[in-house]
């Protein structure tokens, strides 16, 4: 006879110490059940709209396998001379984009004839180039994974050693 009794009066009891009367309640909880799929709606309306941007800028960039080729040739041009003192001079920068991520390559160069900041402005360059490109032409490439290799100078000369990874996986 005690459990069906404590079954009623409890729920009695911490309805009394509610400082709110049940209709506030209601309200708050209708008020914020209409106000989620508002701000739902506007998230939903700012993500469209980023993705037309992104789209429209993509489109208004189109980019060709020339100026992909162009950069690529002022990039050679500033690290032709390779010649180096010792082998902290000698550094290597990946450079372009795979369709499946990841750069297309890497190149050295030496820090005693050619700007790191440029080399890296260039890169950077040649690798948005390649992203763009390989995104608006859908292409599609190998899936293999490039290790950065080490540099070493060798004879006055900064020379990649091929086989030799920076990072294991």
């Amino acid at each position: 006879m005690r459990t069906p009794l404590l079954a009623i009066l409890l729920p009695l009891c911490l309805t009394a110490c509610l400082d709110k009367m049940p209709t506030e309640t209601q309200q708050v909880t209708i008020t914020s059940e209409t106000e989620a799929p508002k701000q739902e709606l506007q998230k939903l309306k700012e993500n469209t709209q980023l993705q037309e941007n992104t789209k429209n800028n993509v489109i208004a960039e189109s980019v060709s396998i020339d100026d992909i080729k162009t950069a690529k040739a002022e990039l050679n041009t500033l690290i032709t001379d390779k010649q180096c003192d010792t082998s902290t001079q000698c550094r290597i920068s990946a450079v372009g984009s795979r369709a499946c991520g990841g750069p297309s390559s890497f190149i050295v160069y030496s820090t005693k004839s050619a700007s790191e900041k440029q080399v890296a402005a260039l890169s950077d360059k040649i690798t948005k180039l390649e992203s763009s490109y390989n995104s608006q032409k859908g292409m599609m490439s190998i899936c293999q994974h490039l290790t950065t290799p080490s540099t070493q100078c060798v004879e006055n000369k900064c020379v990649k050693l091929e086989g030799s990874a920076v990072s294991a996986f």
